[in-house]
């Protein structure tokens, strides 16, 4: 599934940036701080820009979690080739990445409602804060465990695409941190186009590791 981005209209000064994570509480909370420098235009953009996109990498993946009934049928009518099957040493770096997707998908998910919750609820970059900090602190390390996978010479393309996600994942993140440390909505334009870039490598990985929803045992 490709992932388009939204271009802004030239006329709009330059977005600084403005997501946050987290799944948790969306109870708005007091403090609200206001945009420095940008009217609420602006802000009103930003903000269902942030809504939409962020929607997006949302669906892109529960699809990929979620089951699709019918499958069988659909693949007898596609006009894309069935997946090759995985050798033995395919399996066994399948099975090992898995337990590291398992863990990412809910957490860019997570750094995705942050945002969100940021621009339409809560406007508090103290909680922005203390959302993203700990999916910082879990991208990095996930970006050092992918590193430390042993790789079949056949999957060395697959692993650079999802090694590559978790650092666009661990940058997003740090962008975030960033804005709440200056303010400017261009860091959280700049997480979200890392993010959506992410996904897409994420779903790419997925198609050849675990098609039809495969899961290692």
């Amino acid at each position: 599934m490709r992932i388009r981005p939204i271009s802004f209209h030239k006329g709009f000064v330059d977005p600084p940036a403005n997501p946050s994570l987290d799944c948790g509480n969306n109870t708005t909370r007091g403090g609200t701080i206001r945009t420095i420098g940008i009217p609420r235009a602006w802000s009103l953009v930003l903000a269902s820009a942030v809504s939409a996109l962020a929607g997006m990498v949302v669906f892109a993946m529960l699809q990929e979690m979620r089951s699709r009934p019918g499958q069988q049928v659909a693949a007898a009518t596609s006009q894309r080739p069935e997946p090759r099957a995985l050798t033995a040493e395919e399996e066994r770096y399948a099975a090992a990445l898995w337990e590291v997707h398992r863990e990412v998908t809910p957490s860019a998910v997570a750094m995705s409602f942050a945002g969100i919750a940021y621009k339409t609820e809560m406007q508090d970059a103290h909680e922005l804060a203390r959302r993203i900090a700990p999916l910082a602190k879990f991208f990095s390390q996930a970006e050092a465990r992918v590193g430390s996978l042993a790789v079949p010479a056949s999957l060395s393309k697959v692993h650079g695409q999802y090694a590559e996600a978790m650092t666009l994942y661990a940058n997003a993140s740090d962008e975030m941190l960033k804005f709440v440390q200056d303010g400017q909505d261009q860091h959280l334009l700049d997480a979200q186009r890392m993010g959506l870039k992410a996904s897409e490598n994420m779903l790419r990985v997925g198609e050849v590791l675990w098609p039809g929803q495969y899961k290692p045992h």
